[in-house]
């Protein structure tokens, strides 16, 4: 029965990272994508490495996290020839971490299964646009198809460089992409997520739901 089901999407506290068009306070080389999570087999980086490795050689990597992939994962980007574009800061929390969303052109999760992926809305609440694995459950509810990122199969490595290229060919595009992302970020705010649990809680005690 419909009138018994009620939604209460997965956030965080989107005011730690909400910033509207935020301006680029370091200078960076190249184009920049930017990766959060821990490096381990699940998250797909070893899918993404191989696409960025066919991608235009003016985009780059930042990988913020550790995990026991690490390791593999450097000696993947050897053989791939791209040691030059990828940077491995390890684990990285608080302003640094802001900073760094608010410093990268896109943000992207190649994961092979994730049930939510909160660091996409951490992303969106900075403006950026988003790549994200159609196996992260939260990619279907965060991200709008061509409007604020597109969601990929990682282990399509061409249709996956392709989106890559593709997000990154029409600069002015781009921003409108991560401007619709901090717009769209709004509606994880704990008030209006809350009000599902609260729509619930109501139904079960026999009062009026809002």
């Amino acid at each position: 029965d419909e009138k018994k089901c009620f939604i209460s999407y997965l956030t965080v506290d989107i005011q730690k990272y909400l910033y509207e068009k935020p301006q680029k306070t370091t200078q960076n080389e190249g184009l920049q994508l930017l990766y959060v999570g821990s490096l381990i087999q699940r998250k797909g980086l070893d899918l993404l490495l191989p696409a960025l490795a066919e991608a235009s050689e003016d985009i780059h990597l930042t990988i913020v996290g550790e995990g026991q992939e690490r390791e593999l994962l450097t000696e993947q980007a050897e053989k791939l020839g791209i040691t030059e574009r990828i940077r491995f800061l390890g684990y990285v929390e608080g302003e640094p971490l802001r900073e760094l969303y608010h410093n990268a052109d896109v943000f992207i999760l190649p994961t092979r299964e994730d049930c939510f992926g909160l660091v996409i809305l951490e992303a969106m609440c900075a403006s950026l646009p988003v790549i994200s694995s159609k196996y992260a459950d939260g990619a279907f509810d965060l991200v709008a198809e061509g409007e604020n990122g597109y969601i990929v199969d990682p282990e399509d490595t061409h249709a996956f460089e392709e989106k890559i290229n593709q997000i990154f060919a029409d600069e002015n595009r781009l921003k409108e992409m991560g401007t619709r992302s901090y717009e769209r970020a709004h509606a994880f705010a704990f008030e209006e997520v809350a009000k599902g649990c609260i729509d619930a809680l109501c139904y079960v005690m026999g009062k009026a739901v809002r």
